[in-house]
């Protein structure tokens, strides 16, 4: 049996999907003590065609089922301007005064939206839009609509005269428009985006749906915003209620959900696989990642 194509020493993250550069190496292997540390139970059989001997290193088969499904992707080039800035939504790069480490985030399952009964159909209506939108010219963004909030896995509802008891235990700041998101392992799964009229009420059904909408994008991502785009931009570090998705916003939440890349990285690790990648494509050639479900 012939097995995919892919790295010779798996790179382990502290995540459950996660890539590697595709090689021409005949079957799916690991060392011995990368080995042990996925399977602590197993006992290794040194069996022909088990194991094989690389640079004086024992490498065993990883026999995983989830290569069956993995998905291999060419990676996709972008110029330098646009790394920076994406860079600097997704990892704080120019603006984390913490210093900590700063991994990527998305939602690996589909998003199944919840309107609360409290929500405006104004607001309904413009969330529904851009949604579906995004789903629509985003591969693997996946966003339905469901009636029922037990199915779903994301909540949107206000907060008004009527509407006056906070709906989320998460959200306790009382701000105009907030946001909360789940994850684990970086994988985002569950979310809750409220809006809060009790606060700047006398403002119109646009701007404030221009913010509820600000906040739906970055919770695509658990985005921040960086100084290096326009004021205009839903990224940008600047205030203002006339934001709109802008262009390279787009192109920000498309190339956070793109496989020509490997997810769940930190900084770090992603752009060491950029230059891994470039350093491939000027000597003519490919570079494919390997991504595990």
């Amino acid at each position: 049996m012939t097995y995919k194509t892919i790295a010779i020493v798996l790179l382990f993250f502290s995540i459950n999907s996660f890539c590697q550069e595709n090689k021409r190496i005949h079957g799916t292997f690991l060392s011995i003590e990368d080995y042990k540390k996925k399977y602590p139970k197993r006992t290794i059989k040194f069996t022909p065609g088990n194991f094989f001997i690389n640079n004086k290193d024992t490498l065993i088969l990883d026999d995983d089922e989830r290569y069956l499904n993995a998905k291999i992707v060419e990676y996709e080039p972008k110029d330098s301007t646009f790394l920076e800035i994406y860079k600097d939504v997704v990892f704080k790069k120019y603006n984390n005064v913490s210093k900590n480490k700063v991994y990527m985030k998305l939602w690996k399952k589909p998003i199944r939206i919840f309107f609360d009964d409290s929500l405006d159909d104004y607001y309904r209506k413009k969330l529904e839009d851009e949604a579906t939108k995004l789903t629509n010219n985003i591969d693997s963004l996946n966003i339905t609509f469901v009636k029922d909030k037990e199915k779903s896995n994301y909540v949107i509802y206000q907060l008004d005269s009527l509407n006056k008891n906070t709906k989320s235990a998460n959200i306790k700041n009382n701000k105009y428009v907030d946001y909360y998101v789940n994850w684990n392992r970086n994988k985002i799964y569950k979310a809750e985006l409220e809006i809060n009229l009790k606060k700047y009420g006398s403002l119109n059904k646009q701007i404030h749906a221009n913010y509820l909408l600000e906040y739906f994008y970055k919770s695509l991502g658990y985005f921040f915003t960086s100084s290096k785009l326009p004021c205009n931009s839903i990224f940008s570090t600047c205030k203002s209620n006339n934001k709109i998705l802008t262009k390279i916003d787009f192109e920000i939440i498309k190339y956070q959900y793109s496989y020509g890349i490997c997810k769940f990285t930190n900084l770090e690790e992603f752009e060491e696989n950029h230059k891994k990648a470039k350093e491939k494509l000027k000597r003519g050639e490919k570079m494919k990642f390997l991504h595990l479900n």
